[in-house]
């Protein structure tokens, strides 16, 4: 894949984080303690700045009460 189809790509994962985030009726400050991480990780994630693992995608899914597979569904 060409690096503009892998920044789409995160961009559009990252919008649709921020969505379901919202939807959940949580901050993102909120999110990213239950998670255990910084709030600037979060951020760069949903502003689609940063790749980020597995792991990360199954806190975010804990916390937002989710299938981690609704993470992708975008």
């Amino acid at each position: 894949m060409k690096k503009q189809a892998h920044n789409q790509f995160l961009k559009k994962f990252g919008s649709h984080l921020t969505s379901l985030r919202k939807k959940h009726g949580i901050s993102r400050v909120q999110l990213a303690f239950e998670m255990g991480t910084h709030e600037k990780q979060l951020r760069l994630i949903e502003k689609g700045e940063i790749n980020t693992g597995i792991l990360t995608l199954y806190k975010i899914a804990l916390v937002l009460d989710i299938e981690p597979k609704e993470l992708l569904d975008f």
